[in-house]
């Protein structure tokens, strides 16, 4: 499991009011967890370390007092030699605007003779002209031969970044200054040799102006403060903003009673970086010695929140980058390239890629095990459909075990059926060979019951076909349970009732009455219908006019 734990960082800063320091610091709970430090001799004129052996060994040394294991990062700030924030042409690009910066550090007293390390970033608060670039420089050997020494104890250098810069990110990280991207404000940084005014612009810088002073223990405070307030105060007055940020680097030099002395039109706040200080920056852990807690520079803080600070920067300052040569790109893990798009292969990545496919194969696992599940329960389902079938099928052979194709006889299967059937098989007969003549049939009704209903133009018919029907079978119970004369007017309502009839229909129920007829087994539907003599006079004056026999009773 150690392969998954977080890369510890370690924030390395050459101080040189303190020496050698080193810081590891809790970013969410801004915390130092551990910090210790070393004397260690800087050259301020040259602006570098006096003695790289006496480092290597200075910080080794440290490292192992604090424990810090083989194998961690480490980002390194180095006193800032030149920082400066300039407006570029828009049309240039990066290898040109490096090019432009390294024409003007010639100039520079430092790399008249030496090779510069350069780092650039943009800023946001470029315009559609020109892009603000702020960059800054060190000595390119004295990098090389840091970044082999540290890779010889064992570990991993990831960063190099100046005071300037580590002493801004420090200050927003723990919000001492207010970097609203409205806010207008400037920042004003006093060390032995220089000091710095910086407008800003939210976390942006607008520019940088440098100014050289000459102050130490030798002179009186009332000279020191002098001098610097002889170098500020004309460059404040071209700068009016919300607020003024004073940070003192340097043990001659309070930035409390400096920013009591300054005279400018906004609230002045200070921040002691020095032996003036009162309280430490941040909180402390129980590892740290709570009588160095006030020594923790803001710088070394800076250096120990630069990898995770990156976010929050909008000039993240790295000069150990590919400006070191091969010493940088030996130390780079290899970056795969697809078009526009690049990944490094380092350990971090390798392991977010790992745990990135683990996750998608879980999801891909998931998803088939729910699917194949789904389906395995729609086959058992289907197989205890089946077992079910074969038991019922099971049971109904065991049942019929007995039953042999042998005693199977097709005679005795249709006089079974004969018998069953018998009735319906009569009435089939008698309809198909004993309908008399001029009587045919309207209704035929065969099952349980039987009922036939018909017309007939003459009584004899109707009679002759019903003892036909009680000749087949003289001890049914059927009867002639209807036999009446159908008048004209009769006829016509019947002729209204039905969906469609023909012409042939309606002038034969005009010219002549016919009888109709009933002939069934089924029970007597009695009718409550009352005739009233008058009608029943009429009725039998018509049938006396038509020739019938008048009021004819339902014969059995």
């Amino acid at each position: 499991m150690e392969l998954f734990k977080k890369n510890i960082v370690v924030g390395v800063s050459v101080t040189p009011e303190i020496g050698l320091e080193a810081a590891q610091i809790d970013f969410v709970s801004k915390t130092v967890l551990k910090y210790g430090f070393r004397q260690l001799a800087y050259d301020n004129n040259r602006k570098e370390i006096a003695d790289l052996d006496i480092f290597k060994e200075t910080l080794q040394d440290l490292l192992m007092e604090l424990q810090i294991p083989k194998g961690s990062e480490i980002v390194l700030n180095l006193p800032a030699v030149t920082f400066k924030v300039k407006d570029y042409p828009a049309s240039l690009n990066e290898e040109q605007i490096i090019n432009a910066i390294q024409e003007e550090l010639i100039e520079h007293p430092i790399f008249g003779n030496e090779e510069p390390a350069i780092d650039a970033a943009q800023l946001p608060n470029s315009t559609i002209q020109f892009n603000k670039i702020a960059y800054t420089a060190a000595q390119k050997t004295m990098l090389i031969e840091i970044a082999m020494q540290i890779k010889d104890l064992g570990y991993k250098l990831v960063g190099i970044d100046t005071s300037v810069n580590s002493t801004l990110n420090a200050l927003i990280y723990k919000e001492r200054v207010d970097v609203n991207p409205s806010s207008s404000w400037l920042l004003l940084l006093v060390d032995n040799s220089y000091c710095r005014v910086i407008p800003m612009q939210g976390r942006n810088y607008v520019d940088c102006i440098e100014e050289k002073i000459s102050i130490g223990e030798v002179l009186g405070d009332a000279e020191n403060y002098s001098t610097v307030l002889a170098a500020v105060k004309p460059v404040l007055r071209q700068f009016p903003s919300q607020y003024l940020c004073v940070v003192s680097k340097t043990n001659i030099i309070s930035a409390e009673i400096l920013a009591g002395q300054l005279e400018y039109n906004a609230p002045i706040i200070h921040q002691e970086a020095n032996n003036y200080a009162k309280e430490s920056f941040l909180e402390v852990g129980p590892e740290v010695d709570e009588s160095v807690a006030n020594l923790i520079s803001i710088d070394v803080i800076g250096a120990g929140i630069n990898r995770d600070f990156t976010a929050f920067s909008n000039a993240h300052l790295n000069l150990f980058n590919s400006s070191l040569g091969d010493v940088y790109l030996l130390e780079q893990p290899p970056v795969l390239k697809f078009n526009s798009i690049s990944f490094e292969l380092s350990m971090e990545n390798m392991i977010k890629v790992i745990i990135a496919l683990a996750i998608v194969l879980v999801v891909i696992v998931g998803i088939s095990m729910t699917f194949l599940l789904n389906l395995i329960g729609q086959k058992k389902a289907q197989v205890a459909d089946l077992d079910k079938k074969i038991s019922n099928i099971n049971q109904y052979l065991k049942e019929n075990e007995s039953v042999s194709s042998e005693l199977f006889d097709e005679g005795d299967e249709i006089r079974m059926g004969l018998v069953r059937n018998k009735n319906i098989y009569t009435y089939y007969t008698i309809v198909g060979t004993e309908i008399p003549k001029k009587l045919w049939l309207t209704s035929l009704e065969l099952g349980d019951n039987t009922t036939i209903e018909g017309q007939a133009d003459n009584l004899e018919s109707v009679y002759s076909f019903f003892r036909n029907i009680k000749d087949y079978d003289p001890n049914s119970n059927i009867k002639l349970q209807k036999l009446g004369l159908a008048t004209i007017s009769s006829s016509l309502q019947e002729i209204s009732d039905t969906e469609s009839f023909d012409t042939d229909s309606v002038i034969t129920s005009l010219n002549a009455d016919y009888y109709q007829f009933r002939i069934s087994d089924a029970p007597e539907i009695k009718k409550t219908n009352i005739t009233s003599k008058k009608q029943e006079g009429e009725k039998g004056a018509n049938n006396s006019a038509a020739g019938a026999l008048p009021d004819l009773e339902p014969i059995e």
